[in-house]
């Protein structure tokens, strides 16, 4: 997940709303006002209603036969998939899907399927008209938010890529196709990126990139300028409480790797990258300072209950901010979606069964009963439904927000 997205969220005194996520309350800003009983009720403050608990329907099916192959387009309950990796709704209020091993972006208008980018053949991302444009396993969509066009991440290719929604014309942003890294603080169309997975744009319109093989997060800012901005290019994990740049994250690198790593930001733009081969989500604020808000860097499926900070993640793959605010987690390898508190920091499983065989099973019942396979994606939309890449089922799902 992830592309800008405007949420309602709780303020604290201070006017900014913040994510707990475990962290110290003093390097939050919460305050907490003890009421000591003294003075008449005409000296207390009139009661605040709390914000609403985030309450989900059943799990369902939204997209996809669950067959593993290439097919024709058209209403979406039809049309096969093959290790859909994401998908995101973009300022129109559709989604896009990337149905990822049959190197295609599809759009989906009133429940019926389009492809807009990719032949469905393997191919080097070449500029030109996007329906004419082979991918190699094209892997996060994005919308610019100066003018509503398409920035896609084609992961094999190693290239940023972008998509005039008026014309279909498809070019080239940064990226050349070889897998290597230069060109930081330089023009970002002559930069060199290695396997770039997701693509995200923060508040002020910079783009970030997560280019998982150099082990690091690079910006385009709105001059069109490359820098680095979380990482050293070398893998590891470490750094919290410091600058992002001096930070390790661990990705993988080879060309069969899996593709790990998406980010997002939350209302007041901080980072949220899913730092999938530490296995914690990592979370990088205003002034640049890098800080783990969920997992403990040892693998497991532990933790629900209790503080994010002492649960136990496997491969994080996805990220999302949720309508109040909350922090959801694709725990890829547990087969997991969970969800961080955004004032208690306490984690919690919403689908998926910790500690069981993946599969696919549960439609029409409560998310928590449901069994997921290795689900890489996640998004919410405008009402705040929650949709799932069940990547290994081959299908996209969908948790109703009913209240």
């Amino acid at each position: 997940m992830r592309t800008l997205r405007r949420i309602m969220n709780h303020t604290s005194g201070s006017g900014r709303s913040t994510l707990a996520l475990g962290l110290p309350l003093a390097s939050i800003g919460l305050a907490v006002v003890l009421a000591t009983g003294c003075g008449s009720d005409s000296t207390k403050p009139d009661p605040v209603d709390p914000e609403p608990e985030e309450t989900y329907g059943v799990i369902e099916t939204w997209m996809g036969t669950g067959i593993n192959g290439l097919g024709a387009d058209g209403p979406i309950e039809t049309v096969n998939l093959s290790n859909p990796q994401d998908l995101t709704f973009g300022p129109d209020g559709n989604a896009y899907v990337l149905d990822w091993n049959n190197h295609r972006v599809r759009k989906v208008v009133d429940g019926v399927s389009e492809t807009i980018i990719g032949t469905g053949q393997l191919g080097d991302a070449p500029e030109g008209q996007a329906i004419e444009s082979s991918l190699n396993h094209p892997t996060h969509v994005a919308f610019d938010p100066a003018d509503g066009n398409l920035v896609l991440s084609a992961w094999h290719n190693s290239k940023v890529m972008k998509m005039n929604l008026a014309t279909g014309e498809f070019n080239r942003v940064c990226g050349d196709g070889r897998r290597s890294f230069g060109g930081d603080d330089g023009p970002a169309i002559d930069a060199i990126l290695d396997l770039p997975v997701c693509s995200v744009f923060d508040h002020d319109g910079n783009l970030w990139i997560t280019d998982v093989a150099n082990q690091c997060v690079r910006m385009i800012d709105t001059a069109g300028v490359i820098t680095t901005v979380v990482g050293t290019h070398e893998a590891g994990y470490s750094g919290d409480g410091g600058p992002a740049t001096e930070a390790q994250i661990f990705m993988p690198i080879g060309q069969q790797a899996p593709p790990v790593g998406r980010a997002c930001f939350d209302e007041d733009g901080n980072y949220y990258l899913a730092d999938s081969y530490n296995h914690v989500v990592r979370m990088v604020d205003r002034a640049g300072i890098i800080h783990t808000v969920a997992g403990t860097g040892q693998r497991g499926a532990t933790g629900d209950g209790g503080p994010a900070t002492e649960a136990r993640l496997y491969r994080p793959s996805d990220v999302a901010i949720g309508p109040h605010g909350d922090l959801f987690i694709a725990d890829t390898w547990n087969s997991l979606i969970r969800k961080v508190d955004k004032e208690t920091g306490i984690i919690t499983t919403i689908a998926g069964q910790p500690n069981t065989t993946p599969g696919y099973g549960g439609d029409g019942g409560h998310p928590s009963e449901a069994l997921l396979f290795q689900p890489f994606g996640i998004e919410f939309d405008r009402e705040g439904n929650l949709y799932i890449a069940d990547t290994n089922n081959n299908r996209i799902r969908v948790i109703r927000r009913f209240s």
